[in-house]
């Protein structure tokens, strides 16, 4: 998972950045209020957004909650669905109910 993100170039921003395995960056607060960061595409600074559906895809950044995810357990976890972020063998990404499973960590 830290593979694709880092490969889709794939920052954590709210007020700075946080890091994500590969990816340098600086750590950050959340603040209690909005707990979460947003995942930025650095070359077209879009935000990693998904849905109920568990679909996965960039949008303009909004600060929604669909667009927060919190690390939990060497897991990435959607503030507004509670989904985890998963990769596909075959590449890409999508957010299924948490598992706990390796493509899941």
């Amino acid at each position: 998972m830290n593979t694709v993100l880092a490969r889709a170039g794939f920052r954590a921003a709210a007020c700075g950045v946080i890091a994500l395995g590969a990816l340098a960056a600086t750590s950050v607060q959340a603040s209690a209020a909005s707990p979460g960061k947003q995942l930025v595409q650095m070359a077209t600074y879009r935000c990693l957004d998904s849905n109920t559906a568990g679909q996965v895809y960039t949008l303009s950044c909004n600060g929604g909650n669909y667009q927060k995810w919190t690390a939990v357990t060497h897991t990435l976890r959607n503030v507004a669905t509670r989904n985890c972020l998963d990769a596909r063998t075959a590449g890409g990404v999508y957010a299924p109910s948490c598992n706990g499973g390796n493509y899941q960590q």
